[in-house]
């Protein structure tokens, strides 16, 4: 019910306000650019960018490693560093 009342709410801000509401998949997404150690700019943009988010589609326990740096705290179940302990040794 409160869900129901909250997209009312927004459907008529969106309405009133002329807003634009954007949709994406990916949480890591941004276009802000950053000047950090975990954000730098590789061939293709910024290394978190584009990562997967779950472990069945990582392809390396490096990239899984990679995307728990990037704040895909998901990734790491039972939070002991370990990512992704399928592909990666050591959980």
């Amino acid at each position: 019910m409160k869900k129901a009342i909250l997209g009312m709410m927004l459907s008529v801000f969106t309405l009133s306000s002329h807003a634009v509401v954007t949709v994406t998949d990916n949480p890591f997404y941004s276009d802000v650019e950053l000047d950090h150690p975990l954000f730098a700019k590789v061939a293709g943009g910024s290394q978190c960018k584009g990562l997967p988010r779950v472990c069945t589609q990582m392809v390396s326990c490096e990239q899984a490693k990679l995307a728990l740096k990037c704040g895909n705290t998901k990734l790491d179940r039972d939070k002991d560093g370990v990512p992704c302990e399928s592909i990666c040794p050591g959980g």
